[in-house]
């Protein structure tokens, strides 16, 4: 594989050193912050392969950190919190903060068109980076990023940026004994480096509330949030 043209090897570096992190090849980290679109077009590696390995470290030293800070919380309590600090919107709060908006590289067409915006491509690129961490440093290595950027949110409590709609939502159907809750998907927009997905959240058949997202899943969150004001759900 060739290595792409242009760099970014000097922002990596200033990420690295920030979290106390040092590798004598920086290329897997670069790989990392390489979006599909780049890579297709300078023929060289992109960073959905890492994505997949590092989504599986964060939810794994997430809920040992959850498990280990909060001794008093049950099974079902544990995945709430979790799911709140281990998704989309939370995931896009990591990304600015290490700064994956400055280091991704992307393609001409996603670059003109917001891509460097976009929270699934900065999300993924999130992940990406703690994949290639965990490559070349291990857990030890990871946990150093994430003792900074996501632990101190969770030790907090800043959770309310980060509410799971969806839950929330299923949670009240079922306290309220009501029947069936169904998502929908309305229509997909947009050329396919920049979809827009709207989705339907339907009770019993009555649409509830409406969302649209660069996601399936940031869609519904949004239909699911727009049902939970029209329930009156706080």
């Amino acid at each position: 594989m060739k290595k792409p043209k242009t760099s970014n090897r000097h922002l990596i570096g200033e990420f690295l050193k920030k979290y106390g992190l040092q590798y004598a090849n920086i290329d897997l980290i670069e790989t990392a912050l390489t979006h599909a679109s780049y890579a297709n077009e300078h023929h060289t590696r992109h960073n959905e392969r890492l994505e997949f390995l590092g989504d599986a470290v964060l939810q794994l030293l997430t809920s040992e950190y959850i498990y280990k800070t909060f001794q008093d919380l049950d099974e079902g309590h544990m995945s709430k919190l979790r799911a709140a600090y281990v998704c989309e919107e939370a995931n896009l709060t990591y990304a600015k903060e290490i700064g994956v908006d400055k280091m991704i590289k992307l393609g001409k067409g996603e670059e003109a068109t917001g891509g460097r915006d976009r929270t699934a491509i900065l999300c993924d690129a999130f992940e990406a980076v703690l994949g290639a961490i965990y490559l070349l440093g291990g857990l030890e290595d990871v946990n150093k990023v994430l003792t900074v950027v996501v632990f101190p949110k969770i030790k907090s409590d800043e959770i309310e940026p980060f509410v799971d709609y969806k839950s929330r939502l299923q949670e009240y159907i079922q306290a309220e004994k009501r029947s069936i809750l169904q998502y929908t998907l309305d229509k997909v927009e947009g050329p396919p480096h920049r979809r827009t997905f709207t989705m339907s959240a339907y009770l019993d058949g009555i649409r509830l509330g409406t969302g649209e997202g660069a996601t399936k899943k940031e869609a519904t969150q949004n239909a699911a949030r727009e049902a939970l004001k029209k329930l009156a759900v706080d």
